[in-house]
């Protein structure tokens, strides 16, 4: 089974949940994945038993949780979507989903998927045509990547999600900053607003994919079109790869069904004995995650709103939410780590308390190593916002030069139908080939003294750092626009009365 069938299967199962009025994409995708994942998990069950080692013990069965006997038998698929009355099925998903959540032989990430579950299917009619359309797949069968590409179409859905600012990050935007940070094998990677996981999954990926060999590099064409080199990682050691699936990872967000997305992609990608946490990395109480420094921080904060209940530790009391959250990478940024963090463009030219003081801090306690302005249209159908983001080290001492480049197409229409192809600009290769040696080009990438910036009162803007000139518009003169108005209206009455005098010509005869 390719990709191509898959994204038919998944949007036919969409189609089911439309039909039946559950319209909103987090709901709906949730619920699919549900059942997605229930699938998989009798056939990872079957696989086990099938390898013959030793005495596994299955996946369903009963089991003791904190003094009380679970029986998980009844969500074992073949079991579930044999059942002929349709709403005991339905009653039987509802009641004993949540459970999942406390299974003892489920990783971190698998429980994570289930944790708080609830099934909004409004009918057993609907759920069995949503099993039934399910029923063919089989996951064993089914390449990594296409596995993974099924959950990308479904993170896909949840685009349209403009609550609180959810909306999906680019991936090949994401690639391009993953390339610029180039995580290590060996280091922890953090995105503290993790969304469905775009960045851990780039950064797994871009680790695996340095540590191939050649022979064994392959190219892949994802579901946007657009082709990346894939690694197996097959120079890393036994620690290494433990290292990889258990210890390099961490992520988190506030939000627990968006964030049941990161936990499937972790699953699929072989990662979901990483932290991935239902928490608030900026506001309210701290916790013990607040202690702890990583060595790459990625991510995409919410664009929009503010908060006045910022981390203590943040040392900024309130502030728009994207700048908290560059609060918290400066906290939480190891020693000679590097982050990259997209941001709306009011970073580069707010000059609010809370924006001032993270940007001095910014450029006196860490090296701002580049500044990318993004193209309009960058985040198209999502938001129309300008963005931009910042790649930046912590190595404790001032920044010296910052390097600024103006990306002016990313390969795509960068209209709300995103199309992409090579008569579209493509600015990112070369972002990508003159990024390490910091090289510069008149009107389109500078090498600027942090001094420069500072002495500007912080505007980072490329007008306001005199970089290229701010685009004017010349309107006509106030006299000129009242005269164009009237000869308009004019014109206007006098097509009316011309009408009148055909309609009573008519009338006439």
């Amino acid at each position: 089974m390719d990709s191509a069938h898959v994204q038919n299967t998944l949007k036919s199962l969409c189609k089911v949940m439309w039909d039946n009025n559950v319209t909103n994409p987090i709901t709906y995708v949730t619920k699919i994945s549900y059942l997605l994942f229930l699938k998989m998990l009798e056939e990872m069950d079957a696989e086990q038993k099938a390898a013959g080692n030793g005495k596994p013990r299955s996946l369903f069965g009963k089991f003791e949780v904190d003094g009380e006997e679970l029986d998980f038998n009844v969500l074992r698929w073949s079991r579930l979507a044999s059942d002929p009355d349709n709403e005991r099925m339905l009653r039987t998903l509802r009641d004993t989903l949540p459970l999942l959540a406390k299974h003892p032989k489920l990783s971190q990430g698998a429980r994570a998927v289930f944790r708080n579950a609830s099934v909004v299917i409004p009918s057993g009619a609907a759920l069995r045509r949503a099993v039934d359309i399910i029923a063919p797949l089989s996951f064993l069968g089914m390449d990594a990547d296409v596995k993974g590409d099924l959950f990308e179409y479904l993170a896909s859905e949840l685009g349209g999600q403009k609550k609180a600012a959810q909306f999906r990050t680019p991936r090949h935007l994401i690639r391009v900053i993953v390339r610029m940070v180039d995580p290590q094998i060996g280091g922890t990677v953090c995105d503290p607003a993790c969304g469905s996981g775009g960045f851990l999954i780039a950064a797994y990926e871009h680790i695996l994919l340095a540590n191939t060999r050649p022979e064994f590099i392959f190219e892949k064409t994802g579901p946007d079109g657009l082709t990346r080199k894939i690694g197996i990682g097959d120079k890393l050691t036994r620690a290494q790869w433990d290292f990889l699936q258990k210890g390099t990872f961490h992520g988190f967000d506030g939000d627990q069904d968006i964030l049941r997305m990161a936990a499937m992609n972790a699953v699929l990608h072989g990662f979901d004995r990483s932290p991935i946490i239902q928490r608030d990395s900026i506001c309210g109480s701290e916790d013990k995650w607040d202690e702890v420094q990583f060595d790459y921080i990625l991510e995409n904060p919410p664009f929009s709103g503010s908060r006045g209940d910022a981390k203590r530790s943040l040392r900024i009391e309130k502030g728009d939410k994207y700048v908290l959250f560059l609060a918290h990478a400066l906290r939480s940024l190891r020693p000679g780590g590097t982050a990259g963090i997209i941001f709306p463009n009011g970073i580069l030219f707010g000059d609010t308390n809370s924006h001032i003081t993270v940007k001095e801090r910014l450029l006196k306690e860490f090296d701002l190593q580049a500044v990318v302005m993004l193209p309009k249209g960058m985040f198209e159908p999502y938001t129309p916002n300008p963005t931009c983001f910042f790649v930046f080290r912590n190595t404790g001492r001032p920044t010296e030069n910052v390097w600024f480049f103006n990306v002016e197409g990313d390969g795509s229409s960068l209209k709300k139908a995103r199309k992409f192809g090579p008569q579209y600009r493509n600015d990112f290769p070369d972002l990508l080939r003159m990024w390490p040696k910091r090289e510069t080009e008149e009107g389109r990438a500078w090498l600027v003294p942090a001094r420069k910036i500072i002495d500007n009162g912080y505007n980072m803007t490329l007008s306001g750092l005199e970089l290229i000139k701010p685009r004017t518009v010349e309107y006509p003169e106030p006299e000129e626009i009242l005269a164009s108005v009237a000869a308009k209206e004019e014109r206007i009455l006098k097509l009316i009365q011309e009408m009148r005098e055909l309609l009573e010509k008519g009338d006439g005869e």
